[in-house]
């Protein structure tokens, strides 16, 4: 085991994560919203996110929440889809909300010329004002936080929840998620405290695996995307594939026998009777498998909030498995122009 000070570790974003949402909230939402009242005002028509990596599997999570529950059309893309692919509707009906850490990502401030050129309403959001991303959109927002998971997530959902009311109307469930918004650093607070035990416990026991399938559904697909892929292969080094529940039967329940690992997300959204349906397959044939389930975890907490508060335990997990693995998850060998790509 990797012995280490992870107070000096970039990877973990626990220790800055409850201070730096409820900073947000209370400084940074009002602009959100702010932002949602000149959309409705301009008559936006359709929402586009532009993002890579994490950021884009936040988008992606705010795009299932659009979905979910209005008629406004919506899409995540990936900066280079959008630039190589771009919508065929693109003018000043759409916005264009970009949404990158440095806000220096190529092909996500490229994106955003490309929208503003066509017309759109752009928006950025970024940790800092001084880059590229900040200064080409018509609305920008510089957070200025570490834990990007969860304050991406609230960006999405604040702007998305308020552009939704202002043109469809007050919804009874979205304004619950928005009130449960507000209590959300008390249980990020809690689960941080907490589970670091628990995520060591399980690093341990999944640093002797060298691949891993993450397995989930509904608005928990793009944090099984963040954690099974991104997380697992940027930062622990570890093989990791992202399976949707729903199409679990369809192919991947093939490769299910004893030693194969599996890390599960469990919801309680509508999709959480499909993803046991899958888990229970796979307990019948493989000892190997990790649940982090948000019903035991969720305080009360809207399902649409299941992905920020999963995050948390999933964080303390993979920077031990990482730790146990004797890789010190900020080291890259490749990524941030070590070598050319």
């Amino acid at each position: 085991m990797l012995d280490i000070d992870k107070r000096q570790v970039d990877f973990l974003v626990t220790e800055n994560m409850v201070n730096e949402v409820k900073t947000f909230l209370e400084k940074d939402a009002s602009k959100v919203r702010m932002i949602a009242l000149e959309m409705a005002n301009r008559d936006i028509e359709r929402l586009y996110f532009v993002a890579c990596g994490s950021p884009l599997s936040a988008a992606q999570t705010t795009q299932f929440l659009v979905d979910r529950y209005s008629s406004i059309p919506c899409n995540a893309y990936d900066g280079s889809d959008f630039l190589d692919n771009p919508p065929s509707k693109l003018d000043e009906t759409c916005a264009v909300v970009a949404i990158s850490q440095s806000g220096k990502t190529e092909e996500v401030v490229e994106a955003l010329k490309l929208a503003k050129s066509r017309g759109a309403f752009t928006v950025a959001a970024t940790n800092e004002e001084q880059c590229p991303l900040y200064e080409v959109a018509d609305r920008a927002i510089a957070y200025h936080a570490e834990c990007i998971w969860e304050i991406h997530l609230l960006v999405g959902y604040i702007l998305a929840i308020e552009l939704i009311s202002r043109k469809e109307g007050a919804k009874t469930e979205l304004d619950q998620i928005l009130q449960d918004l507000n209590k959300l650093p008390d249980v990020l607070d809690k689960l941080v405290n907490n589970l670091e035990q628990e995520g060591k416990e399980l690093g341990k026991k999944a640093s002797a695996w060298n691949f891993i399938y993450t397995v989930s559904g509904g608005p928990l697909k793009p944090l099984g995307y963040k954690e099974g892929v991104i997380t697992l292969m940027e930062f622990t080094w570890t093989h990791g594939c992202a399976l949707e529940s729903g199409e679990f039967r369809h192919g991947p329940l093939e490769i299910v026998e004893q030693g194969v690992p599996f890390i599960f997300l469990l919801g309680t959204d509508g999709s959480r009777h499909t993803t046991e349906r899958a888990l229970n397959f796979v307990k019948r044939y493989t000892d190997n498998v990790i649940v982090f389930d948000y019903a035991d975890l969720s305080q009360g907490l809207h399902p649409m909030l299941a992905p920020m508060v999963l995050f948390v335990p999933l964080e303390w997990f993979c920077y031990y498995l990482a730790i146990y693995k004797d890789h010190n998850p900020d080291n890259r060998r490749y990524y941030g122009g070590l070598v050319q790509y």
